[in-house]
C-alpha cells in the first residue's frame, strides 16, 4: 500500500511501519502477516520500503513530473527485492487524486519488469 501523509514525530530514522499513522496501513500490515503474504509500504520519497527499514521522518507527495525518475528507483527495489508480482492495495482515484503518480509508477515499473500488478481498491481510511 501507498505511504500516508500523517507521521511519527520522530527525529532519527525508525522503522516505516512505526513512522506512518495510517490504520490502512496498520490494518493491512496486518492482514498480509495473517495471510503470509510480503508487505512493502510504497513511500513517495524512499520508495518501496519493508516494515522494519529505518528511513528518516519527511513530508513529500509523489507528482507526476517525478514518476520518470522515480520508477526507476522502484525498479532496482523489485529487482533487489526479488519479487515477482505485486498488488497495490489503495483507495479510488475518485476518492484520493493524489494516488494517480503512485499508480502510474507502479504500473509502468511492473510493465517494463514483465510482472502482475494486481490494483485491489480499498476504503480503508488513515
Amino acid at each position: 500500500t501507498y505511504c500516508s501523509a500523517e507521521k511519527n514525530k520522530a527525529i532519527l530514522p525508525i522503522p516505516a511501519i512505526d513512522l506512518y499513522k495510517s490504520n490502512r496501513i496498520a490494518q493491512i500490515y496486518e492482514q498480509a502477516k495473517k495471510a503470509n503474504f510480503s508487505f512493502v509500504i510504497f513511500s513517495g520519497k524512499y520508495g518501496i520500503v519493508s516494515p522494519n527499514e529505518l528511513i528518516a521522518p519527511y513530508d513529500h507527495l509523489l507528482i507526476a513530473a517525478e514518476v520518470d525518475a522515480h520508477i526507476e528507483l522502484i525498479i532496482s527495489q523489485i529487482r533487489s527485492l526479488e519479487i515477482t508480482e505485486m498488488s497495490f492495495f489503495m483507495n479510488s482515484l475518485e476518492e484520493d487524486p493524489n494516488l494517480k503518480p503512485y499508480l502510474e509508477c507502479l504500473e509502468r515499473a511492473c510493465l517494463k519488469l514483465k510482472i502482475p500488478l494486481r490494483i485491489e481498491i480499498v476504503k480503508l481510511q488513515d
